[in-house]
């Protein structure tokens, strides 16, 4: 379910790689669940560069080692992100990554310009909670000209409902839900919270939300 909710994204970064296979960074503990998306890359027959921590915590040898490595695919917080283009990531006398990955918080307007103007990258910014496997909605930043969290990936749905379940107008602030077979079953021990948070669906008999 994992890989194939991953593999338009995957595609298209190999697409922009033309086909070659690409070193992926591994920036992120192994017992982090958003670790799986650098396991696939391996599966897929990629390289995969496990970042040491002291590289990691350190946003100039990080980038450093973009260059000197060559990494491809690369997957950060906006925050770090910003960071790695201080310490000059996108500089054009450096190797850049194929393939920018943006997710764990807001992306600033700042920084969806920057890799809008960055030739030959792909940038996807990714939305979701651990509740829902990781990311659920994602969207290519050359898409638009200002950040947002996309469209739903496969196997997920995703609604913007009122405070009774209603979907509310485009434009219209409402409260973001997200149903398919990526959703946890609950909270461990705790049923009250998560009777709170995960909802019947109304728009698919035997389905849940997470709200």
């Amino acid at each position: 379910l994992y890989a194939f909710q991953r593999a338009g994204i995957m595609h298209r970064a190999e697409q922009a790689a033309t086909g070659r296979a690409m070193r992926v960074a591994l920036t992120s503990s192994l017992s982090f669940d958003a670790v799986w998306d650098d396991l696939l890359w391996m599966i897929a027959g990629h390289e995969l560069h496990v970042i040491a921590d002291h590289v990691r915590r350190d946003a100039g040898a990080m980038a450093r080692h973009i260059d000197e490595a060559g990494i491809d695919v690369l997957d950060v917080t906006p925050t770090y992100a910003e960071q790695l283009i201080e310490e000059g990531m996108l500089t054009e006398d450096r190797h850049r990554p194929w393939a920018l990955q943006i997710t764990g918080e807001a992306a600033g307007n700042a920084l969806w310009s920057r890799v809008r103007e960055t030739d030959d990258m792909l940038c996807i910014n990714l939305y979701g909670p651990t509740e829902c496997t990781v990311d659920a909605l994602w969207w290519d930043a050359a898409d638009s000209e200002r950040p947002l969290v996309g469209r739903p990936l496969a196997n997920t749905s995703v609604y913007v409902l009122d405070a009774a379940l209603r979907p509310v107008a485009p434009g219209v602030e409402g409260e973001l839900y997200v149903s398919g077979a990526q959703l946890a079953r609950g909270y461990l021990g705790r049923p009250g919270l998560t009777a709170e948070r995960f909802v019947a669906c109304p728009f698919a008999p035997g389905e849940r939300m997470y709200r």
